[in-house]
């Protein structure tokens, strides 16, 4: 693991990671995230944003591990129907 330096919504935080290029574009993102949503909502507190920007991002991940779990049935679904018609 290594030691990285990240910037979040103007805050510097020092993490570990294996990866430290993936935990910096993380961090980019999250701060913008973090930006948009105090244009917003102003009179939040970063620890507000941050809860606000988890609920959000659970959000998608949620909606991203359905749609993955239905185009993995629709796979099984082509998958089976290839099966049988090479069977054939």
């Amino acid at each position: 693991m290594q030691s990285v330096e990240v910037e979040i919504f103007g805050r510097r935080f020092r993490l570990r990671s294996d990866n430290p290029t993936r935990t910096e574009q993380i961090a980019a993102e999250l701060s913008q995230q973090l930006t948009e949503l105090y244009e917003t909502y102003e009179h939040l507190d970063f620890a507000k944003l941050l809860l606000l920007a988890c609920f959000q991002r659970e959000e998608n991940l949620q909606k991203a591990l359905e749609e993955n779990n239905t185009l993995k049935s629709e796979l099984n679904r082509v998958n089976q129907m290839i099966e049988k018609i090479m069977s054939v």
